[in-house]
C-alpha cells in the first residue's frame, strides 16, 4: 500500500508566529506539505515562500481556490481569527486556527457549527496536550499514581510582555489580554485531561499596570495604555466536581509557581510549564520527603513543536479518526476564559454555556 499524501496547507498570516510554525512543518515531508502562503503584506507572503516552499499568493481568495490546499493555517491577528476561518470553511478547507477561535462566543460557535455541517476539521491552538510532557502528565494520572485527584492548577506568569514583543498593545487589547493569549495553555492541559469545566469563579481580572512602555522594535519607548485586564485569577468547577484554580498574567514574570500541579488522595504531581514539551514532571506521594521525576512517555521534543496540531490533522484525516484540540474544545476554553473575566467583574460565580468531549490520549 502507498502511502498517504501530505496535507496541502496554505499559510493565511506570515507573521511572528509563521516562521516557528514552518520550521517544524518541513520536518514533516510525509505528513506536510507547505503549498503557499499569503498575507495582507505582500512582501512577507514572499519571503515566506521563498524560505519554506511554495508559491506567495496575491489574494486570500486565490489561496482558498487552489485545490492543492487542503488546509488553511489562520495565524492572522487575532481580531480576524473568526472571519478568516469562516471563509476558509465555505470554500471547503479544513482549518487550523491559532488562538482564540473567535473573541466571542457567538462567532466561535457559529464557525463550530460551520464546520460540523461541512463535514470539515476544525482545529485550534493550543494543542500544547500534544507534547510529550504533558502526555506524560495525562499518563500518571491515568495510571493512578496520585491516587483520587483532588484539586488541579495551573498558572501563567508571563511576564511584562512590552518589554520584549514590538505588538505588545495588541496583546493587550480588547480580545487579548493574558487569560485569552496565554491562560488558554494551561486550560488546554487541564480540560484534555480532566474534562470540561461547569462552573468559574473569577477572583480577580484587573489593570495593574495601566501605563506602559515599549522596550523592543520600532516603537521603543512610546508608551501606550492598557484597556484589558493584565492579570487574571479564578477558581473553576469542573464538570466532574474537581475543583481548579487558574492564573494568568502579563505582568508578574518572576515566579517559582509550576506551570501546572494536581493534588489526590496519594501525591502531588508537579509540572514546571503548561506550554514547553520538554517541561520536568514530577511526583511526590504523601508519605515522601522529596520530589521525583516522572519518567517522560517518550523522548520529549525540546520547546514546542509547532507543527503537532497540523500533524495530528493529518493524522486523523488520513485515518478516519477524531483529532485532538478541537473548535469544539477550543469554543469551551474561550468560554471559561471570557466567563472568569465576566465573573470578576460582576462578582459572582456563573455557569458556562459550553461543553466538549475530550480526544483520547496519545499515549496510553
Amino acid at each position: 500500500m502507498s502511502p498517504p499524501n501530505p496535507l496541502g496547507l496554505g499559510f493565511i498570516g506570515c507573521g511572528r508566529i509563521a516562521g516557528p510554525y514552518a520550521q517544524n512543518v518541513v520536518r514533516h515531508p510525509d505528513k506536510l506539505k507547505i503549498v503557499g502562503a499569503y498575507d495582507l503584506v505582500p512582501q512577507a507572503a514572499r519571503e515566506f515562500a521563498d524560505k519554506f516552499g511554495g508559491r506567495a499568493f496575491d489574494s486570500l481568495e486565490a489561496l482558498l481556490a487552489c485545490p492543492d490546499v487542503e488546509a488553511a493555517v489562520n495565524l492572522t491577528i487575532h481580531t480576524a481569527h473568526a472571519e478568516v476561518t469562516r471563509r476558509a470553511l465555505e470554500a471547503g478547507k479544513h482549518v487550523h486556527s491559532e488562538k482564540p477561535l473567535a473573541t466571542n462566543r457567538a462567532e466561535a460557535a457559529a464557525l463550530v457549527e460551520l464546520a460540523e455541517k461541512k463535514r470539515l476539521r476544525l482545529g485550534c491552538s493550543p494543542f500544547v496536550i500534544l507534547g510529550e510532557a504533558q502526555q506524560t502528565l495525562w499518563k500518571a494520572v491515568r495510571d493512578g499514581m496520585i491516587g483520587q485527584p483532588l484539586e488541579a492548577t495551573g498558572h501563567i506568569m508571563h511576564g511584562r510582555i512590552e518589554k520584549r514583543n514590538p505588538t505588545a498593545d495588541a496583546y493587550l487589547s480588547p480580545g487579548a489580554g493574558p487569560t485569552l493569549d496565554v491562560g488558554c495553555y494551561p486550560l488546554n492541559v487541564l480540560t484534555s485531561i480532566f474534562g470540561p469545566v461547569r462552573r468559574m469563579r473569577g477572583a480577580s481580572a484587573d489593570v495593574l499596570l495601566p501605563d506602559r512602555a515599549f522596550g523592543a522594535g520600532p516603537r521603543q519607548g512610546q508608551r501606550f495604555r492598557v484597556t484589558v485586564p493584565d492579570h487574571a485569577t479564578g477558581l473553576l468547577e469542573f464538570a466532574s466536581g474537581l475543583p481548579g484554580r487558574l492564573s494568568a498574567s502579563f505582568t508578574v514574570g518572576a515566579s517559582t509557581l509550576p506551570g501546572i500541579e494536581v493534588y489526590g488522595t496519594e501525591g502531588s504531581l508537579s509540572m514546571s510549564n503548561s506550554f514547553l514539551f520538554n517541561a520536568e514532571v514530577k511526583f511526590r506521594g504523601v508519605d515522601d520527603k522529596d520530589w521525583r521525576p516522572v519518567p517522560p512517555v517518550a523522548p520529549p521534543f525540546a520547546g514546542v513543536d509547532w507543527s503537532r496540531g497540523l500533524v495530528d490533522l493529518f493524522e486523523a484525516l488520513r485515518r478516519g479518526q477524531p483529532h485532538h484540540c478541537t473548535g469544539r474544545q477550543a469554543l469551551h476554553i474561550l468560554d471559561i476564559c471570557l466567563t472568569l473575566l465576566e465573573s470578576a467583574a460582576e462578582g459572582r460565580a456563573k455557569d458556562l454555556t459550553t461543553t466538549f468531549a475530550p480526544a483520547p490520549p496519545v499515549w496510553a
